[in-house]
Formats: C-alpha cells, sequence, structure tokens
C-alpha cells in the first residue's frame, strides 16, 4: 500500500458545512488552534454568525443564520478517512457559543469556536506548526489554503490557491490590522489559513548582504481569508482580504461571546 504523506498544512485546513435545520447554509473553511488545555476552531465571523460584516445584515436571503457546523476531521486511524463532528453555535440558552474581539467585535471578521476534541479524531493545531520568522513583503507569493466552491483534493484534503500579497503587510488597511491579496478566491474559503512561502535567496534589505540573508524555502502564517473585495465585475478586481495573525491572539486572551 502506498504510504501518504500530505504537506503538514494540508492536515491543519478543515472543512465545514454551516447547517440551518435540516439545510446546508453554507460551505466554509476553519483551521484548529490549541491554547493551553483549550482547542478551538478559527474561522470567519461571518460563517458562525450568518451576517454579512459590513451590513450586518443576514447573507441569507431569506434571514436564515447557520445553527450548527458539521466540522470534518481525520480519524485517529489514519490519513485518508474523515468523519464529521457536529458543534453547537449556541447553547442551551440560545447565546452565541463563538469568541469575537475583545474591542472591535465582528469588525474583525475572524472567530475563535470552543471545540472539544475526543480520541477518535486527530488535531492538527496551525499554531504548532514549525514557522519561519522572515519579514514578508509585497508581491511575495502566498497560498490560501481551503475549498473552493466545496472543491476538496480528494478525501476532505483543501486545495492550495496560489497569490501575491497586494498591500504592504506592515500598514493596515484603513485602520485595520488587515491586508489584501491578489487571487481567484471563490466561495467556500472563508476561514482559509494563509501561508507567506519563500523559496530561493532572501534578502532582508534588497541590494544588500547581511547575516540575516538565507538561501532555501521557507513559510510564515500571514493570517486569515475573509472573502474579496466587492466590486461591479469580482473578475477585475479578485483581491482578497487577510486579517493578522494577531487578531487570533487578542480574541483567545479576550474576546467576548456575542451579546
Amino acid at each position: 500500500m502506498k504510504r501518504i504523506t500530505p504537506d503538514r498544512l494540508s492536515l491543519t485546513s478543515i472543512y465545514l458545512e454551516a447547517y440551518f435545520g435540516q439545510s446546508v447554509f453554507a460551505i466554509a473553511t476553519g483551521f484548529p488552534w490549541r491554547s493551553g488545555d483549550n482547542n478551538f476552531l478559527i474561522t470567519n465571523n461571518h460563517v458562525v454568525s450568518g451576517l454579512n460584516p459590513l451590513t450586518k445584515q443576514p447573507i441569507d436571503e431569506n434571514g436564515s443564520v447557520p445553527d450548527r457546523l458539521l466540522v470534518w476531521m481525520l480519524d485517529s486511524s489514519g490519513l485518508s478517512s474523515w468523519s464529521s463532528i457536529e458543534v453547537p453555535l449556541y447553547d442551551d440558552q440560545g447565546r452565541p457559543r463563538w469568541l469575537q474581539h475583545p474591542t472591535l467585535g465582528p469588525q474583525v471578521d475572524v472567530a475563535a469556536l470552543p471545540m472539544t476534541i475526543g480520541s477518535d479524531h486527530r488535531f492538527f493545531p496551525l499554531n504548532e506548526v514549525d514557522f519561519g520568522s522572515f519579514r514578508v513583503k509585497i508581491s511575495q507569493d502566498v497560498f490560501i489554503i481551503g475549498f473552493p466552491k466545496g472543491i476538496t483534493g480528494s478525501g476532505r484534503f483543501p486545495i492550495w490557491k496560489r497569490g501575491s500579497i497586494a498591500s504592504e503587510p506592515d500598514i493596515d488597511i484603513d485602520g485595520a490590522p488587515k491586508l489584501l491579496i491578489d487571487s481567484a478566491t471563490r466561495e467556500g474559503m472563508s476561514g482559509s489559513p494563509v501561508i507567506a512561502q519563500y523559496t530561493g535567496y532572501y534578502q532582508n534589505d534588497p541590494g544588500k548582504m547581511s547575516p540575516e540573508d538565507w538561501f532555501g524555502s521557507d513559510r510564515v502564517f500571514l493570517g486569515v481569508y475573509s472573502g474579496r473585495i466587492l466590486a461591479e465585475d469580482e473578475i477585475e478586481a479578485q483581491l482578497g482580504i487577510v486579517w493578522k495573525p494577531k487578531v487570533i491572539d487578542e480574541i483567545i486572551a479576550g474576546g467576548t461571546r456575542p451579546a
């Protein structure tokens, strides 16, 4: 039998089905995160709330919002079998279970949903990946690892969509901790991890040699993808929004449940 050796990051992106009653509300992406003894599913706020992050109105034309997620996890038996965990989005009192940003609330389109993982499933927290620490720069390659239009790369393995950093990564967009990428992303990729990758000779300061230069290949976690900038023709823009990693730490450290 052929041995399966997927990329470590292909194990982190999780296929999500958001349900309202018995109907599939949407397909999306998430990824695991561990903080101490607590496990979280990181995805977009609009995935769990069902609300447009700009208008705060339901995305569904009938006004429905999801009540639970089916989270597709690798079985503990190996790397070729998945089964779903049903995760409620509301507690017994009808209150949202997810955490949102402590100061900006749903304006930051990232949410952390507490999860309990049993022995039947494997959990691969993204924040336990040994990423590099090189400084990301505009125009560098990125990969959005998710499920465009619900398409998978066999089983429930994700699709790696390529793009590039389109805005200066050190500068926030409209005062919010996010940046833009240039990529032909699609529905189903909301909540995907975005990875910056560099291969070749890296110069920390182009034009000058320094001890910080290196040759090879490395990756850093760039943030959480949350959709495209709206335009009259989405093909003309193809600009995606990525929330910076620090918002995850801020949500888990001091996040609040929506009222």
